[in-house]
């Protein structure tokens, strides 16, 4: 492989980061985030626990987090656009500038949470009501 080419799909086992491969665990996507990968759309994540972890400007544009333990994540900036987080616990995490749009946050617990500049567009809140633009 010459050095322009992305690296090819391996096993976490190998020590070689699996950029642009399906995720399916909080200990791979920490494992991938630390190595700088920031893409992780579609992610299936449901009942995780990211709880006090660093996802700053991640991508999880469709991802499934149903369940997800986040309390105190640091969340800022990230894309989660049309994410699934129903009945996640999103309590004291930074939401700063997050993009919320279309994303299912009904029964999800933001108590604290920091929503300064959050967009939520067309996003199904904790009391099943959609937010709109205005």
């Amino acid at each position: 492989m010459n050095s322009q080419q992305a690296p090819q799909a391996m096993s976490l086992d190998t020590g070689v980061t699996m950029f642009n491969q399906p995720v399916d665990s909080a200990r791979e996507l920490l494992t991938r985030y630390q190595a700088g990968e920031r893409d992780f759309k579609g992610a299936y994540l449901e009942g995780v626990n990211l709880r006090d972890t660093c996802l700053a400007r991640v991508n999880l544009v469709g991802a499934k987090l149903l369940q997800a333990n986040l309390s105190g994540a640091n969340l800022q900036d990230a894309n989660l656009i049309g994410a699934d987080l129903a009945g996640a616990n999103l309590s004291h995490a930074n939401l700063q500038g997050t993009h919320l749009e279309g994303a299912n946050l009904r029964a999800a617990n933001l108590e604290s949470a920091n929503l300064k500049g959050t967009h939520f567009d067309g996003t199904v809140m904790p009391n099943g009501r959609f937010e709109e633009a205005g």
